[in-house]
């Protein structure tokens, strides 16, 4: 495979787990940092600008990775396909959309539940259960996550297979490295 069809291969891969519940794609790992403290998470890929290699992530405005994005909007995600044993980290930087009733009104009632929770995310609680959905604001926030930087590693026993994007200004430059 050539290095732009392997780029572009893993782009697509990315933009696949939007779509598709069972891509191992659909649920990168999004790394945040304050002060020197990382923090990682689950999240749930939402939407993907494929032109502007922005992906799509919803939160909770009082959650900790909401907060920590307001003072570094610098981030990293982590996919991994155990199946063809690729990996694709990205670095990027954070940007909160403004306009988001369109992603809102596409939620479930059961979706848009988590996000009136009590206490707000991260609270101690006497017990598992100890909480309700009967805040009366919505606290629902759309993160889109610009891509500056995109690293896949592809594991093989014919031999390992490392490439890098840098995106700037609209245009990409990719090139080969040392797995």
């Amino acid at each position: 495979m050539e290095l732009s069809e392997f780029i572009s291969y893993g782009i697509k891969s990315i933009q696949r787990g939007v779509v598709d519940r069972k891509s191992p794609y659909r649920l990168p790992v999004l790394s945040t940092s304050v002060e020197g403290n990382v923090s990682q998470r689950i999240v749930v890929a939402r939407g993907f600008d494929e032109k502007n290699l922005q992906l799509i992530v919803f939160t909770d405005n009082a959650s900790k990775k909401y907060q920590q994005l307001q003072i570094n909007s610098k981030c990293a995600l982590l996919f991994w396909d155990p199946r063809k044993k690729l990996q694709i980290q990205v670095n990027g930087k954070a940007n909160f959309i403004k306009e988001k009733d369109m992603y809102w009104n596409n939620l479930s009632d059961r979706q848009k539940k988590e996000y009136v929770i009590n206490p707000i995310p991260g609270s101690k609680i006497e017990s598992a259960q100890s909480y309700n959905y009967d805040s009366e604001e919505t606290r629902f926030a759309v993160l889109s996550i610009q891509f500056d930087h995109i690293d896949m590693l592809q594991l093989s026993s014919d031999g390992h297979k490392r490439a890098g994007c840098i995106l700037r200004q609209g245009k990409r430059e990719d090139f080969w490295m040392c797995p």
